[in-house]
This record gives C-alpha cells, structure tokens and sequence, in this order.
C-alpha cells in the first residue's frame, strides 16, 4: 500500500542526485510528504529549487522557464493524483506507472520543447543522449556507456589527449593541487559517483586548459578553405561516416560519404563546416561543469531508481525486460524525437500542424495508453482521463507482483507487449461503454433487469451512487454489488456506497433507523478483512455518524484519524473532503488557532479544496467558510437527535442584546452594571471562529460604519440630514462606550483575535489617539504581536497619528520588534510616508535606521526603491487603496529618504 508521491519529493531526488548537500531525515521526509508548516515549506521550496539553479548555474531567464514549466508540471501532476485511488498497490508499482505514463513521456517533450530552434547542448555529440546510458558494443559485448563517461571522453577528444597527459599536464600547472584528478577520471569513467566539488575544483573559471583537438573556425577563410579544413580536421579525427554520423546532424543517406568524398553541394559544404564548428567548439569552464553535473545528476538517479524497482539487477544490463529503467530511456527518446520531428516538418505550418504529425507518428495502441498525458488533441481532458486509467490498473495490482513492461526494445518483447495493451485498452472502454448503457437502461427500464444483465462488478460499482439515479434504482445497484463481491475489499466498498447515502444525503430524508443501519454497517466495515483498503472513507463516515449524535469530541478524534490514514494510499479528491470537515468541526465554536488548525487548512491546500478560486483564500477568511460550512451543511443530526444551536452560548446572545440597547439609550452607570453582571463573558474570546471579544467585536462594528459614514452623508437625501446627524451622535456614544469597557473591564485589552489583533492595535491604525491612551493607562501591552509579528507601534506608524506614535514611545513600548518580513515601526513609517514617526523613531533609536528586512533593505534602501520604481509604488498604492488605505506619496518618500539620509551621515 502507498500513496503517489508528492512533487516535493521529485525535487528532493532531483537534489539528492545533483550532489546537493541534503536536510536532516525529519525534515526532509515532512517536506516530501507536506507536514512542515507553510512558512517552513514555503522557505524550503524555494531553498531547493534555489539550490538546483545555483548548482547548474541557470541564467536568470533559464530560471523563469523552468519554473513556467514546473509550475505547469504541478499542476498537471496535482490533477492525476487528486483523481485517483491507489488502492493495495504498493510505492514500486505506483512509481512504475506514473514514470512511465507522465513523468517520462511529459519530461521529454518538455526538454524538447526547450531546445527549439537551437540546441541547449550545443557542442556534445549529436547521435546519442548523451546524458542517459548508452548501450554499445564494447570488446564484442554490449554493455551501457554512462553519462559521466560520456562527457570525460568528449573533453579528453577536444584536448587532443589522454586521460594520463592530461592529468599530469594539470599536476604540473597547478603545483600538485590537481595531483587527483587522474584517479578521478578514471573514477568517473568507471561510474564512480563524481563529487560536484571535484567538478568545481578542477574546472574553474580560471583554469587554463589547451583544447588541442578542438577546431579552429577562420573568418579570414574562403567557404573552400573552410571547408579543406573542416575535411582534414575530419580526417585528422579518424571519423568514419558511421561515427561521423553520431556527432552532427547530418543523417540523410549517403550525405556523409558525398562530403567526405568532396563532391557534395556548396551548401552542404558550409552546412558542415557550420556542424563541425558547432560541435567542436572550444567549451566554456561553465559549460563543462554543466555536462559534468547534468551527467552526474542522470547517472545517478538512474542507478538509485533502478536500485528501487529492480533491486537485484545489476545497473550495466543491457537487457529491458530485466533493467526496466532502459524503457523509460527509450520511451524519452521516442518522444523526444518525435517532437523535434514534428516541429523540422511542420514549424512553419504553424503549432496545429505540428501537434497533428506528432500525433500521427505515436503508435496507435499507446495514444490512450502511455501517451496519453501528452496528446496534445486531449490537453483539456488528459489528466483527468489519466487518472481514470491509473486508478483501473491499481485496482487489478496486488502488492509485490512483478512491474509490467510498458515497451518492448525487441521485436520479440514488442509484440507480447502490444498485443497485451490492445486488448486492455479494449477491456478497458468496453467497461466506460457499459456503465453508460447501463445507466440510460436503469432510467429507462426495470433497474433490476438491466443490473442482472450486467456481470461486472466494476461496471456497476461505476454507476452505484450516481446522481441521477432513483433512490430504488440506487438501492437495487447496491444490492447487485453485493452479489457481485468477490473479496472482502468489495463488499466493503458496497458498503461505502450505501454510507454515502445515509450520511451526505439530505437530511429531511433521513428514516427514523437511519442512525441503526449507519451503525450496523460501519461495524462491518470496521471488522472485515478489507477494512485497511477503505480505511480513510471508513474513519470518515464513522467521524460523520458520530457527529450526527451529537458527539463532537468524538468525531473530531475520528476526523484527524482519517486524515492521517490518508498517507497509506491516494483517495482521490476525499484528502481535501476529510480536511474540510476535520477543520470546520474544529472551528465550529471557537477561536481559529493558527497553531493548532494550520494542518488542516494545509492539507485543504493539498486536497485541491481551492482549486476552483481566483486567488487562494487566506486561513483566516477559510476558518469563517468552513464555520459557517460546518452549521448550515455538515452538521446533520439523525432524527431524535436534539439540534445543538450555533455558538451554544444563551448567556452571549442575551447580554449583547442588552448591550446593544445601552449603546443607545443607556447610560454610564447602566453600562457599569451591565459590565459587572457580565463579568464572566468578558473573561475570554466569544465562541466563533473570529475568536474575538465584546470589545474587538464593538470596536470592528463600529469602525465598519465609521468607514461608510462619508458614503452615507453624500448620499443621504436632504430631508434624512436629521437622521444622519443623529447616527453620527450614536457613533460617537458607541466610541465612549467602548473607552468606559476598556477602563472598567481591561483584561479584555489583552484578547486576541483570529489575526493575533488587540484593541490596542486597532484603535492605534485607526488614529484613535483618546482610546490609545486610555487603552494604555489600564494595562494594554504594546508589545504583542499579531500573526504578521505587527505591534501597535507598526499601527501607529501607519496612521500618521502624531499623539498615538507619542503615546506608546512614552511609555516606552519595545522597539526591537519586527514583522515576520523583518520590517522594524521604522520601515513601516517609512513607505507611509510618516515624516514625524521616522524623525522620532531615529531620534530614539538611530541603529534602526540600518536594519534590513527579509529582502535585505535598509528604511532608506526602501524609500529609495520604491522611488526607483515607479510601478511597484503603484502596486503598493493600489494594494493599500482596497482597504481604505494610501501609503507614501512620491513627495513624502522624498522628505523621509533625506531624513534617513541625515541618519546615515551621522551614525
């Protein structure tokens, strides 16, 4: 049993094979499996894909197409493993599969496209891949020629020597430093792992070597005297057509021997002078180190992956049916030269015309198969097609069987192979034809007849629970189902189906046994044979029926439970289902903990919970989504069962009734005794997900009026101008009322809210300089931090209140405290253009004025930066503008960079 391995561990073999220094065990197996927090993923991510384009030094450019494309790649990948089910097949067989179905074939094309219209490996050997293994012949035998010996040989040929002068030659030159290097070489031509540091000792930017077997390109030179010397370097080289042919492109039949003969066209005269000069050109130090470390990082992810699925097979086999990793090899080579075929016949037709020839050349019987994900008339629909495909074949898979073969290299293997997949490929849409027969059939004629008709249990398990099935004809399928089980793991599955219904269906059509027959049915379940294949839907359900008997505690266990089973195989789409429901329950009547209830907005992430949104929402607006999810759709009590009411605080609804009374009619005293009658509320958050207090609460609802105060005037009618003025007095008792809460109740001052939000914080953004002060005289702490690691000096910095930024520097609050991007009150002050913060900050605490940020700016550095870039300031501008906001004017920046200058001058 296993799971498809994530992206993330993709890139740590990636990483592991490049030679890349690793991470702690803990560390990397919660990255590879998605447990680390997303602050800590995020930065680990990025560290890794940082690592690899520094290793193989990608030029900026280089960079941003690879990540378009391994974004592309994700997102791809994402979508097959959201869709499909792994059921007992174990990690050997999955990765088997997914190599070559996707990884491999998508791999290729993508490294083809990459090397449209020029070659990215200008220089090496154009008649092999030089970065796989190579079966040659070698002493009468065939053997593999790896990718690090590949490149050895291709720069010892360009030096014009041997291994041995070569190595004495550097000796010598470098004073013995390079005494190794002859033993080195002999390493890595005998496959011996080649350390990157070793690459990058011996061949530095400043290494002097003398490429005696390059050749030498003369512009002085007529075409003929190019050519003559192109021939006689040819010649020099001892290179036959045969082994001309697998160094330049120039493969069309008899085309070598007419040049060598010297009767060839003028033109193909200069177009081999042109391949000559190309491939034996004199190579960078870069660029050497790049063919060493793409060889090294091929070589050995070849030998680990063969280690993996062929653990007894020695890693020089030749034989495909034994070394199955050659059959990724050839499957890349395929597709790879099937897609610079079609763009050499069809580029300038146009990419419909390409994608059209490179369709034609796939072998028929592998379009739907192992080609499937990269037919490009199938884009829209391939991976969801994909999945489909996957989940049937890991349905038939028993654990620790032997990995089916997916190409054949030899004729005799080829036709096995093929004859095998077309009738597969015919089984396979012979069952997608069935299901939907059997469906129309079910809709239109006796149900039963037609289930009795069909004798297949994945074709009716195919239709069992589909929508638009009657109740009876539903009830009828699973019946059928039962009487079609051959296994434990099916009649489970049959099950499963008749728990959907129970418990996802509405709950007004819910029997009075529906609690008795939910129950029986899970106790089945949970005691038969096939219980660890269908653990995950299992535990689900079993949290569902728990919750439905108003058992939360309970279901919350079983929830958590189900999600870490989901780390045993792939589900499809139920990882994002069970994080959903495991994290709605958890909010349903308190305060969001980003601590404790990270994991299951993280693994909502993962499970393509917000696949369908614009922009991903934050933990905070999904902790109110999956509130609010929990209420009015999850929370379903079986008949009988008391409904618990939302928040389950009669206390809080009558004391905010009473509340909001005082606010307007009340009095100071009246609102004294309602603050000591309700003591015990004011302790603590109310229950709901915002986690906030009567405080915060007043202060938010007040301030989203205020906010909407100047719309209101401007829209009101003259005659309403009485009732305008009247609100405005009301938001102004409102105002003291909450100054009169503060003073009288303050442990309230020191609730958090969701965002790590104190009143404190907010009445300093807000400018609010009276309830800053009073919030501070009764005990407010200015040195806490929200979630971003913002103080209410950050606020105050941001509000361009000149008492509130001198009421917190008087008290003193700290000023070391920074957001969790690095940014000091300073940096805050300085892109809103705060003159006075900055001036007073400095004056107190110069050596501000040189901290740097999370990107490595100073104050000064940032004002200077958004001056020097006039579309990130509106971007800023307009950003700050959503919420009612402005940050600096160009202006302001100005007057703020020269007093951080004057700082600068002086410290």
């Amino acid at each position: 049993m296993s799971s498809l391995p994530l992206i993330e561990s993709i890139l740590l073999e990636i990483r592991q094979s490049a030679g890349i220094q690793g991470y702690p065990t803990n560390k990397k197996n919660k990255f590879a499996k998605g447990q680390l927090s997303l602050d800590m993923h995020r930065v680990m991510g990025v560290e890794t894909l940082d690592a690899v384009f520094d290793a193989f030094d990608m030029d900026p450019q280089m960079q941003l197409d690879a990540m378009h494309n391994l974004m592309e790649f994700a997102n791809a990948y994402k979508q097959i493993e959201l869709n499909t089910w792994t059921f007992a097949a174990d990690l050997r067989q999955i990765v088997w599969d997914m190599l070559g179905y996707f990884l491999v074939p998508g791999l290729a094309r993508r490294v083809a496209f990459w090397n449209l219209p020029k070659p990215l490996d200008a220089g090496m050997p154009d008649g092999r891949f030089w970065y796989l293994p190579e079966i040659i012949e070698h002493s009468g035998n065939a053997t593999l020629y790896m990718p690090v010996a590949q490149v050895v040989n291709w720069l010892l040929d360009l030096l014009g020597m041997p291994q041995e002068v070569f190595s004495d030659q550097r000796s010598d030159s470098t004073d013995g430093l390079h005494e190794g290097l002859r033993r080195s070489l002999y390493n890595w031509r005998a496959a011996t792992s080649i350390s990157p540091d070793s690459i990058e000792k011996y061949f530095a930017d400043d290494a002097q070597l003398s490429f005696d077997g390059a050749f030498q390109f003369y512009d002085t030179q007529t075409p003929a005297q190019q050519f003559d010397t192109a021939l006689a370097f040819v010649k020099g080289k001892n290179l036959s057509v045969e082994l001309l042919s697998m160094e330049i492109p120039m493969t069309q039949p008899g085309l070598l021997d007419a040049i060598l003969a010297g009767s060839a066209s003028e033109e193909e005269q200069a177009r081999f002078v042109i391949y000559i000069a190309q491939r034996y050109a004199v190579p960078s130090m870069k660029t050497i180190r790049q063919r060493f470390l793409l060889a090294r990082t091929v070589q050995d992810g070849y030998s680990r992956l063969l280690k993996f699925l062929c653990p007894d097979i020695d890693r020089q086999c030749v034989d495909e049916q034994q070394n199955k990793v050659l059959q990724l090899f050839g499957i890349y080579k395929f597709v790879y030269n099937t897609t610079i075929g079609a763009w050499c016949n069809c580029a300038d037709k146009g990419e419909a015309a390409e994608n059209r020839w490179f369709e034609e050349q796939l072998p028929e019987w592998d379009k739907f198969g192992i080609f499937l994900s990269i037919l490009p008339s199938r884009y829209t629909t391939a991976n969801q097609e994909l999945a489909q495909l996957l989940t049937r074949r890991f349905y038939d898979m028993q654990p620790g069987e032997g990995l089916e073969d997916h190409i054949g290299l030899s004729p005799e293997s080829a036709t096995k192979i093929i004859q095998r997949k077309v009738e597969r490929a015919k089984s396979f849409y012979s069952e997608m034809e069935r299901s939907g027969q059997l469906l129309s059939r079910m809709q239109v004629a006796s149900p039963w007849r037609a289930l009795q008709h069909e004798k297949s249990y994945w074709v009716v398990s195919q239709i069992a629970a589909h929508p638009q099935l009657s109740s009876k004809a539903k009830k009828l399928a699973l019946n059928r189902l039962r009487e079609l089980a051959a296994s434990p793991e099916e009649t489970v599955q049959a099950s499963l189906l008749e728990l959907d219904g129970y418990l996802n269906g509405e709950r007004k059509q819910r029997s009075k046994d529906t609690l008795v027959n939910v129950a029986v049915l899970l106790a089945e379940a949970e005691e038969s044979q096939g219980y660890e294949l269908w653990k995950a839907p299992i535990l689900q359900y079993k949290a569902k029926h728990l919750l439905a008997c108003n058992k939360f505690d309970d279901a919350g266990k079983y929830f958590k439970e189900a999600l870490d089973a989901l780390n045993d195989r792939n589900y499809g789409p139920i990882r994002g289902e069970i994080a959903r429901d495991a994290f709605a329950l958890s909010v349903a009547n308190q305060k969001l903990i980003h601590n404790n209830h990270e994991k299951f907005y993280r693994e909502m992430l993962a499970g393509g919970m917000m696949s369908e949104c614009d922009q991903i929402p934050s933990i905070e607006d999904t902790a109110r989504w999956v509130s609010d999810y929990f209420w009015e759709t999850l929370y379903k009590p079986y008949p009988g069962v008391s409904a618990i009411a939302r928040g389950n605080s009669k206390q809080f609804d009558r004391a905010f009734k009473e509340l909001v009374k005082l606010l307007d009619a009340g009095t100071e005293s009246e609102l004294s005794k309602w603050i000591k009658a309700n003591r015990q509320l004011l302790n603590s958050n109310i229950p709901e997900v915002d986690g906030n207090s009567v405080l915060m609460l007043l202060f938010k609802m007040r301030s989203s009026f205020v906010e909407r105060l100047p719309i209101i005037k401007q829209m009101a009618p003259f005659e309403y101008k009485g009732e305008v003025d009247r609100f405005n007095l009301f938001l102004k008792k409102w105002r003291n009322c909450i100054g009169q809460l503060a003073n009288e109740h303050p442990k309230q001052l020191n609730i958090v809210d969701i965002k790590g939000q104190t009143p404190l914080m907010l009445a300093a953004q807000a400018g609010d300089a009276e309830l800053v002060k009073i919030m501070l005289e009764v005990g407010a702490n200015p040195d806490l931090q929200d979630i971003k690691g913002m103080t209410a000096l950050h606020s105050a910095a941001k509000s361009h209140s000149v008492d509130c930024l001198n009421y917190l520097l008087n008290l003193p609050c700290r000023l070391d405290l920074v957001t969790v991007d690095g940014r000091t009150p300073l940096h805050t002050a300085t892109w809103m253009g705060n003159l006075h913060a900055v001036r007073q900050l400095i004056a107190i605490a110069p050596k501000m004025a040189w901290h740097r940020d999370a990107g490595k700016q100073t104050p000064l550095e940032l004002a200077e930066h958004l001056l020097e870039n006039p579309d990130e300031f509106e971007r800023l501008s307009k950003e700050r503008a959503k919420f009612g906001s402005r940050c600096a004017t160009p202006e302001e920046l100005e007057q703020v960079a020269k007093a951080l200058e004057n700082v600068a001058a002086v410290c």
